[in-house]
């Protein structure tokens, strides 16, 4: 679906005519998230031809906006030097994360035309673990030294600010690159210029390590609003740090897969995060097919139950006519428990120690649920569907059980995923559905037996 619909005729009939100094003029005056946008709705090889003519500044800023396959195409039709000249200007966890995505020989092509501090850097952020701060952090920072003062840290600032990714923060650092401390941009503005550094510097800092979760870098700089955070080595040396647009970012793709792992379809990072039009039919049935053929197969075990209490249908009339109503409400409570559950562990709301007091507030929860649920089930079956009061008391008392099963199952089943280390989100909320359909049955079956008291003979 086009997002810029008149304007992209427009842009493939000067792209046609070969108006090269038009098409960077007009390019050069949008911001690069809205080129972005333009290229993306453009046929490929059109996009990436106006890709490849832009100004190599505006180029690099455009192609963190685009998707990895494109910033492959369009680097591996370039000439090693070309490449060059857009790695030094790209910001440097998004060059060291295309690193990553070419091939060895190629990316030792284009590091030889770049500068031996460039090389080194991209080097070291291209090692880091994939999943950890390191992997995602910029070396592209400002730097102050704690016995300088106000009015140099300023002067210092101007001339290294256009090439800074941000300089909201400064970092403050000894002599060996240990972080001292931080100087919001703020309070550096604020304090008089002959005051030292040290003296203005924040010290109580909150920081990341370079093999910690990336998900966990990011939730600090939400908690927290920060611009940015420090990235710290096992030395305690500032070796990068994570920017805000980065955390979220990591926390939107982190919340993407979350939410398809939760609706059962397969976790695949690349395509997950593509846009929906851009996913191919073909991907998108893969990624799906897996949880749906388990849990078709997962489903057959209501029919054991079904085959096992057949003998109570055949003694209670009408018994049958609210096997859906009851599995429904069944699984609709499993899923609502389920997701909120897995929300609270993945903010951190829901410790290790809670486990107890979740299931008694979950299973609490279920029997308030339960007892408006059962009463409005109860006078259902009696008044609307006419049925006698024990078939309607059944229908009432199932739909209470059910209730506290549901809430109580749905809450444990995630809790105990995250004790040994499986993902919660796994655990979704299809998979607890087909669950609590099947122990549903049994609930209800024996409430009947209770309550009816059917001979099997």
């Amino acid at each position: 679906m086009l997002r810029n619909p008149l304007l992209v005729p427009d842009l493939r009939e000067l792209l046609q005519a070969g108006e090269t100094e038009g098409l960077r003029d007009f390019f050069g005056d949008q911001h690069p998230a809205h080129v972005a946008e333009m290229i993306e709705d453009m046929e490929e090889a059109e996009g990436d031809s106006i890709l490849a003519l832009l100004p190599d500044r505006l180029q690099a800023e455009v192609m963190s906006y685009v998707d990895h396959n494109r910033q492959v195409r369009v680097v591996e039709a370039m000439t090693p030097v070309q490449a060059a000249g857009l790695f030094h200007f790209m910001s440097h966890d998004d060059r060291a994360d295309l690193v990553n995505r070419l091939d060895e020989d190629r990316v030792d092509q284009i590091l030889r035309n770049l500068a031996q501090t460039e090389r080194e850097d991209i080097r070291r952020l291209a090692s880091y673990e994939e999943g950890t701060a390191g992997a995602v952090m910029t070396t592209d920072y400002a730097t102050l030294t704690p016995g300088i003062t106000v009015r140099e840290a300023l002067t210092r600032l101007r001339h290294e600010a256009p090439d800074r990714e941000t300089i909201d923060y400064s970092f403050v650092i000894d002599p060996h690159h240990k972080l001292e401390g931080i100087v919001p941009l703020k309070r550096l503005i604020m304090a008089s210029p002959r005051s030292l550094i040290e003296e203005i510097m924040q010290r109580d800092m909150i920081v990341g390590r370079v093999d910690e979760d990336q998900e966990a870098v990011a939730r600090k700089i939400d908690k927290y609003d920060l611009f940015a955070i420090p990235v710290l080595d096992a030395n305690d040396v500032l070796v990068g740090i994570v920017t805000h647009d980065d955390a979220m970012d990591i926390l939107r793709r982190e919340q993407t897969e979350d939410i398809l792992k939760f609706g059962g379809v397969s976790a695949d990072p690349e395509a997950d995060n593509a846009p929906y039009w851009q996913s191919g039919i073909v991907g998108v049935v893969r990624r799906r097919l897996p949880w749906l053929m388990m849990l078709l197969l997962a489903e057959n075990f209501t029919y054991p139950v079904l085959r096992y209490f057949q003998w109570v249908g055949d003694k209670v009339k009408d018994i049958d006519l609210f096997i859906p109503l009851l599995i429904g409400t069944g699984g609709n409570a499993g899923s609502q428990t389920v997701g909120t559950i897995i929300r609270g562990l993945s903010l951190n709301e829901i410790e290790r120690g809670d486990t107890w007091k979740v299931l008694l507030r979950e299973c609490l929860t279920g029997l308030c649920l339960g007892l408006m649920l059962g009463s409005i089930g109860l006078f259902y079956a009696h008044f609307w569907r006419g049925q006698p009061w024990p078939l309607a008391e059944l229908v009432g008392i199932t739909i209470l059980c059910i209730c506290v099963w549901a809430n109580t199952i749905g809450a444990l089943v995630p809790l105990v995923a995250k004790r040994l280390g499986i993902d919660p989100a796994v655990i979704s909320a299809p998979f607890i559905t087909t669950l609590v359909d099947a122990t549903g049955l049994v609930i209800y079956f024996e409430v009947a037996i209770i309550i009816f008291h059917p001979s099997s003979h």
